[in-house]
């Protein structure tokens, strides 16, 4: 009974953290986006916009770049290195040896890693006042109230043109870094949704071919305000 008792009283505990959660998160907005729809530039023009509205007291910050350091530092890994292995398929034998490795500890695997940056997103939403390019945010936000979460994407070719203006390469190199990425991507996208079920899991969709950034910026915001987010 008394074990019982327990596991009850836990189960309790962890729901109403869950709705204090939902119930303090935010404001935040998360930015999901295709390879080639530079959602980092939109994260920039948007904190920008946002503090400067008028009467915006709180003081708005972007995320992409910064988690990746600060799981840097917590496992002397590169960020690099670790945005390559969050990515990475599960591979039987080579975790196998990893396991057995006394080296384990200084290389997390890539559940590990996508664990720890899932916890380090989900902190700042509850901190709210954040803007999240990438990381699964919209996954690790999927619970709480109090945010927005888009999804930018576009046309194959028209991110083609894009990335070669922007990267200096071929169309045709172009186009194997798009499907690599969006594989990469899509891998991820499938564990996200296994963990964190949320239909559909974004509020807004936008094609970017069809919209400048000054465009997406000033729709995103004045969806932010219909929220009440602003």
């Amino acid at each position: 009974m008394e074990g019982g008792g327990t596991k009850t009283n836990l189960a309790t505990f962890m729901r109403d953290r869950r709705d204090d959660e939902k119930q303090t998160a935010g404001p935040f907005l998360t930015i999901s986006r295709q390879y080639g729809c530079h959602g980092y530039f939109l994260g920039l023009l948007l904190v920008d916009m946002i503090n400067n509205e008028p009467g915006q007291a709180a003081r708005w910050k972007v995320y992409q770049r910064e988690i990746l350091e600060r799981l840097s530092e917590e496992t002397d890994l590169a960020a690099e290195e670790i945005n390559r292995l969050r990515r990475e398929k599960p591979r039987v034998l080579v975790n196998f040896f990893r396991n057995l490795s006394p080296r384990r500890q200084q290389q997390p695997s890539a559940y590990e890693i996508r664990n720890r940056i899932t916890a380090m997103v989900r902190n700042l939403c509850l901190e709210g006042h954040c803007i999240l390019i990438g990381m699964g945010g919209a996954g690790a936000s999927a619970d709480l109230d109090n945010g927005l979460r888009i999804r930018l994407e576009g046309p194959k070719e028209w991110r083609v043109k894009r990335i070669v203006e922007a990267e200096g390469i071929t169309p045709v190199q172009a186009r194997l870094l798009i499907q690599q990425r969006d594989e990469e991507r899509d891998h991820l996208q499938k564990i996200y949704d296994m963990k964190f079920r949320r239909e559909p899991a974004f509020d807004i969709v936008y094609d970017c071919s069809s919209f400048s950034l000054a465009q997406l910026t000033q729709h995103i915001i004045q969806a932010m305000k219909m929220k009440g987010l602003l």
